[in-house]
């Protein structure tokens, strides 16, 4: 009895997924989407260009905008990470430099 009322009044567990909105491109139809991703690439604002170019059905075009939007943050990685290196062989040097000065 106390099963019957708990799987009654469980959610499904298998519902249909929530269909996905594009909430980054605000339009009401695909041309509106791709005129809008245009005027975004236009401007450098790559992602959102490539989610407008998306909602309008325009793959090609969107992989290209997120690829430019993808760029500059990985060019950054790899500015940190190089920095990040030659402060871990300043480290090493010192470290090194001191044992040497101690013995």
């Amino acid at each position: 009895m106390v099963w019957s009322v708990l799987v009654a009044a469980a959610p499904p567990l298998l519902a249909d997924p929530v269909p996905a909105t594009h909430e980054q491109c605000p339009v009401a139809s695909p041309e509106q989407a791709r005129h809008l991703g245009d005027e975004l690439f236009e401007q450098g604002a790559y992602q959102r260009a490539g989610e407008c170019y998306a909602t309008a059905g325009q793959y090609a075009l969107a992989n290209r905008a997120f690829v430019k939007a993808v760029r500059p943050q990985s060019e950054s990685a790899s500015h940190q990470v190089s920095v990040q290196r030659d402060q871990a062989q300043d480290l090493l040097h010192r470290v090194q430099k001191a044992f040497r000065t101690e013995h």
